[in-house]
């Protein structure tokens, strides 16, 4: 066990690998295990961010640095993962020493201040980035003109990440040793008839498809447009709570949500694409526990061949 966990903080060492001097900023290349995934990304033009530089009082409040800068925000969502978040965090302080970055501020929930400094960070909306009051860590890491700001998050499971970055030139997640996603698609589509779509983010109760980006719907356009002569049916799948018929219209209209997606944003002919809701009637596995339903909530891409 110590093993395995000793080989996953390895690779949590890499998230902030590859800081370069360019011109007084810095190249932000992150590197995540295959179970990572980007569920938010924004970009912004030039502009003064506050970033916290200490842990919240009753009389100062939180004591915050402006840095000017182009701004990054991405957010990652770790499956299934038995690492603390200090196992994860801790490296990585270790390796922005290394690069010559200032710890400004390292907290978890009771140091930082509990509901008070929680309340006052500011975070993506959910169902992106999640904070649990009662287990939280944030760093602020700043090098001349630059700052990284880090808030991580674990709920069950699954640890939310926050990657907040200011006046660096660029933050890319970096899967390697991973097929690249289009292919595995192609692949898989083509062999199985089906695959899943795990990386689609709708609000809670909704049918509203997240901004994303989302790399499945990527990968699906690239695969469309390299077989001219297939279609593809996206059928919606629910968990079993509630009606059937009421699940049955939840599940295709999200799967109609990716259909209008996949039209507006990558130019597929509509032609080539249709919508399906089938509700709790194909389960992957049980519906005991949150962990079976949700994977029971997912949209399929079916392919049609001539």
């Amino acid at each position: 066990m110590m093993i395995i966990t000793q080989k996953i903080v390895k690779i949590f060492l890499n998230i902030l690998a590859s800081f370069l001097c360019l011109t007084g900023t810095y190249v932000f290349a992150i590197e995540l295990p295959s179970s990572a995934r980007l569920v938010f990304s924004d970009k912004t033009d030039v502009k003064s961010i506050p970033v916290e530089i200490s842990t919240w009082n009753r009389e100062k409040g939180i004591s915050r640095l402006d840095v000017r800068g182009r701004t990054t925000t991405n957010v990652y969502q770790i499956d299934g993962t038995s690492l603390t978040l200090d196992q994860i965090l801790q490296p990585i302080i270790t390796h922005l020493n290394s690069k010559q970055f200032t710890i400004k501020l390292y907290c978890n929930t009771h140091v930082c201040g509990g509901f008070n400094f929680r309340k006052n960070l500011a975070v993506s909306n959910p169902p992106f980035m999640l904070v649990n009051v009662t287990n939280y860590s944030v760093i602020t890491a700043v090098k001349n003109s630059s700052a990284i700001s880090l808030i991580a998050s674990k709920l069950g499971d699954t640890i939310y990440l926050q990657i907040l970055s200011v006046g660096t030139t660029k933050n890319d997640l970096v899967l390697r040793n991973k097929e690249p996603l289009q292919d595995s698609y192609s692949s898989k589509l083509q062999e199985d008839g089906a695959i899943v779509l795990d990386d689609l983010i709708y609000r809670s109760g909704s049918s509203d498809l997240g901004k994303g980006p989302f790399e499945s719907l990527s990968a699906l356009a690239i695969f469309l447009e390299s077989t001219p002569r297939s279609s593809i049916i996206l059928v919606g799948h629910s968990d079993a709570i509630g009606e059937l018929s009421t699940n049955i219209n939840l599940s295709r209209n999200r799967a109609q949500a990716v259909v209008d997606r996949l039209i507006k944003s990558y130019g597929i002919e509509q032609s080539r694409i249709s919508a399906q809701g089938i509700g709790f009637l194909s389960p992957k596995t049980n519906n005991s526990t949150e962990k079976s339903r949700k994977k029971n909530r997912r949209v399929e891409a079916i392919l049609i061949m001539p």
